[in-house]
């Protein structure tokens, strides 16, 4: 796996209002000269109204508002675009302060409204069936630019309950643990979102796994492994460092030190990786390990022509395979196929549009 990437410009950037705690908002306007009401206008407007124009925050003085102003930003990006699917899953292609881009993705499914998270603009990990990183990393986003996502998307839900965060947007969540973790530390301190329902999902590496591990929260960890063998892993993962026996390992050290059993996701790819051999090979790497595996078909990307998703019914096969040999399988949903579904597909569009 490449090392660390950049980090987001501008360390000294004003604190997202945003991204504060309701009593971080009051001490603010306090330091400003403000009352203690005026903090608890500010956390209303911040928090519940989602404002982003300190112009509309009407009922606080111009002056005051000035002077909060050079204290704190109301946001970090914009929505540039929006495409939904006609199940309801719904990309969002933000643009950020320095021009840069990211996308992230509201999923409904019965009573769960999941938030797809991105860590990275871009992606270093090279997978050759992912529209992520057909342009490699630019940077790693900020603590800010992490929390806006989740605070975007309960806006956009309005009364309706963000139920699960996933960090498995563009880029290697495991390279920007600096900015992820004090994110998520911050969402579920500030806004009483449940660590439980979020999971962080990584190609590696075991170091990073066991750090993540210690972060004191029970997240969920989802390991991309797509190959029990390797060599075909190194195929479909060129930036793979380490064995899968030894990401498995690490895997079951974040079980052991968390109590949560990690998933294995497997992207199913036609002739490449979907065979009854390849099933095979992953229960004799799985079956003695705790977890549960999700098989991902493939979803087409634009720009890779080489590749193409498995007929549904090796789909099933390779599934029973998995079953027979005593793993828990999930099969993920297509869900957005028809429009800029794949990650990193609305972004890599936006980047090759003509000036």
């Amino acid at each position: 796996m490449p090392g660390e990437s950049p980090r987001a410009p501008g360390a000294n950037r004003l604190p997202l209002a945003r991204g504060l705690s309701p009593s971080e908002l009051e001490a603010l306007v306090a330091a400003e000269g403000g009352k203690a009401f005026h903090g608890r206008i500010l956390a209303e407007w911040v928090h519940q109204k989602g404002v982003l124009d300190w112009e509309r925050i009407s009922n606080l003085s111009k002056v005051l508002r000035q002077r909060l102003a050079r204290r704190m930003r109301l946001s970090t990006s914009t929505v540039l675009k929006t495409s939904v699917a006609e199940e309801g899953t719904k990309k969002y292609l933000l643009k950020l302060e320095d021009g840069e881009s990211i996308e992230m993705v509201l999923i409904p499914e019965g009573r769960r409204n999941t938030l797809c998270m991105s860590s990275q603009v871009g992606c270093p990990i090279a997978c050759i069936f992912c529209a992520s990183g057909l342009y490699g990393v630019r940077r790693n986003l900020g603590s800010e630019e992490l929390i806006e996502q989740f605070l975007l998307a309960r806006q956009e839900l309005g009364e309706t309950p963000l139920t699960n965060i996933v960090v498995m947007g563009l880029g290697e969540p495991m390279l920007n643990l600096a900015e992820l973790l004090p994110a998520l530390e911050r969402i579920v301190r500030n806004h009483g979102f449940s660590a439980r329902r979020i999971t962080v999902s990584t190609s590696g590496t075991s170091e990073r796994i066991r750090r993540f591990a210690r972060s004191g929260h029970p997240y969920g960890l989802a390991l991309s492994l797509h190959a029990a063998d390797a060599e075909l892993r190194k195929q479909l993962v060129p930036t793979a460092t380490e064995e899968p026996e030894v990401l498995v390992q690490a895997s079951q050290d974040y079980f052991r030190l968390t109590g949560r059993e990690p998933t294995f996701e497997i992207v199913l790819l036609r002739n490449r990786n979907d065979e009854p051999q390849h099933a095979r090979a992953l229960v004799r790497l799985l079956q003695k390990q705790r977890g549960k595996v999700n098989l991902i078909p493939w979803n087409p990307v634009e720009e890779i022509q080489d590749l193409f998703s498995p007929e549904p019914e090796r789909v099933e096969r390779f599934r029973e395979i998995l079953e027979e040999g005593g793993l828990k399988v999930t099969l993920r949903r297509r869900r957005g196929r028809d429009r800029n579904a794949a990650c990193g597909q609305l972004r890599l569009n936006q980047l090759v549009e003509p000036a």
